[in-house]
């Protein structure tokens, strides 16, 4: 009798990229940022927004997904693996993992620079053409 391996679909796949995030943990990341983000700035912005998403997941699955990666030899021998802990990453897996935390943390880490950037020059503009006002009767 012969047996045949399945190969897990891609919605297996996808499943175990997201599990390497720690789902859990999701809130312990965009939860933080977010109300730090309301409290100094005050507004729901673009900002806000984009710096949300990228806390909830990208974040989440370079600094976890990243690390089982590399850790794979000492998370083989880690019993708490597999769970909310982490998972237990596949090695067939692990480029994905890094890739998927490249691809979906770069555009996010672009626009919040840029975002940020224009925020900035907003901030900068308003100080300097206060600074200017008093002086307007010699301009």
């Amino acid at each position: 009798m012969k047996t045949e391996t399945v190969q897990p679909g891609p919605l297996h796949t996808v499943a175990q990229v997201l599990l390497s995030s720690r789902p859990i943990s999701w809130i312990n990341t965009a939860f933080p940022f977010a109300a730090a983000y309301l409290l100094t700035a005050g507004t729901v912005d673009a900002l806000f927004v984009v710096g949300t998403l990228f806390f909830l997941v990208p974040y989440n699955l370079v600094m976890y997904g990243v690390n089982d990666v590399f850790d794979y030899e000492s998370d083989l021998r880690n019993p708490r693996k597999g769970g909310s802990e982490g998972a237990l990453l596949e090695p067939r897996l692990h480029r994905l993992v890094v890739w998927a935390g490249v691809v979906t943390a770069t555009p996010l880490l672009v626009a919040m620079s840029a975002l940020a950037a224009l925020a900035s020059a907003r901030a900068a503009s308003t100080s300097a053409l206060a600074a200017l006002a008093p002086s307007r009767t010699w301009l």
